[in-house]
């Protein structure tokens, strides 16, 4: 028996996951929860400018999504107390509204009928666990009942420098983040309360927060107090690159690192680390399921124990896989289905 899963937001992340959701067997998505016009709606996920074409015939009828000989309820509610899941069967709710979410708002969807919550983004609070998948999901226990995936950034740093602590031992790390504009920003200069977002994504490179070290501080407890991070929005639709500069605790050679990170993204990271010797740019990342690319043309180490690195990641979709892989890692902790998406 199938999986039902609760869909709360369907914007880039959501239409990602229906993408990859809809024709599995494990999964079954039981309802889709936005407040946007379901027309509107239906149209993005049928035609979207980075992915392409929806792979299959999608319509929209009556409150219902139909493809792949399914229908999906389609629900207008914004707040998770506003819906009732068990009226739908679900057993797990993504919520993927694209904004941090409160424990009680996590909350209201358990009270609602659904067993754990996955959430999108990284916490509002210090509450629940935050998970990034292939690191640190074996900590997941029958109480941890609201999961953050973290961030996309998270996700593309974090095996990189687990990789490089284990090595060589990882004092200190400071990561700027290349990003891909966002929703947040403007297409022309409008105003907005943070004055840099206000100017035009498509023409500026950008200066913003990151909260990738605090995410990344819980998911490696050990690098605790010796990360830091900044962001740089840029003028690109899709294909992020997480520039880490590391301080370590002893020599290291370009070739050194490179051979431990390709070793293990063949090896015990082989599911969510890809490595690369092409000169590859950020176009080419759109569709890469994995979390994190690294480059190994772009390695520098300067004297004998600071170096530079690069690694890419897809906007969304790799993150957007690692959500499925912790829906079957859950089900499996909770005796549920344990087929293949």
């Amino acid at each position: 028996m199938a999986v039902t899963i609760g869909l709360l937001g369907f914007g880039r992340i959501g239409r990602n996951l229906v993408r990859i959701l809809h024709r599995s067997e494990q999964f079954r998505l039981g309802a889709i929860a936005d407040p946007a016009d379901h027309d509107a709606l239906t149209y993005l996920l049928r035609y979207d400018t980075i992915l392409g074409r929806f792979p299959s015939e999608v319509s929209c009828r009556d409150g219902f999504l139909y493809t792949w000989g399914r229908e999906i309820p389609l629900l207008s509610a914004r707040k998770p107390h506003e819906i009732d899941w068990s009226q739908y069967g679900v057993d797990y709710v993504i919520v993927a509204v694209g904004r941090p979410m409160g424990h009680d708002e996590g909350a209201a969807n358990l009270a609602s009928g659904a067993r754990r919550v996955v959430v999108c983004v990284p916490p509002l609070e210090a509450s629940g666990i935050t998970v990034v998948y292939g690191i640190n999901d074996e900590r997941i226990g029958p109480d941890d009942r609201i999961i953050s995936n973290g961030s996309c950034t998270s996700h593309c740093a974090a095996p990189v420098l687990a990789i490089l602590d284990d090595a060589f031992t990882v004092e200190r790390a400071h990561m700027t983040v290349v990003h891909a504009f966002t929703r947040e920003q403007r297409l022309a200069d409008v105003p907005a309360l943070d004055l840099r977002l206000s100017r035009a994504a498509g023409l500026n490179i950008v200066p913003s927060d990151s909260n990738a070290a605090t995410v990344l501080q819980d998911v490696l407890p050990q690098l605790s107090g010796r990360l830091t991070a900044a962001a740089l929005r840029a003028p690109v639709a899709n294909g992020s690159i997480v520039d880490m500069t590391l301080w370590f605790g002893q020599d290291v050679t370009v070739d050194r690192i490179n051979d431990v990170v390709r070793s293990a993204a063949s090896g015990p990271y082989r599911h969510i680390l890809d490595f690369t010797t092409d000169p590859i740019v950020s176009s080419d990342l759109t569709q890469s399921s994995y979390s994190s690319t690294f480059d190994s043309l772009a390695t520098m180490v300067q004297g004998n124990r600071m170096a530079k690195t690069i690694a890419w990641f897809d906007n969304s979709w790799g993150y957007s896989h690692r959500v499925v892989d912790l829906l079957r890692k859950l089900s499996r902790l909770d005796g549920l289905a344990a087929g293949e998406a």
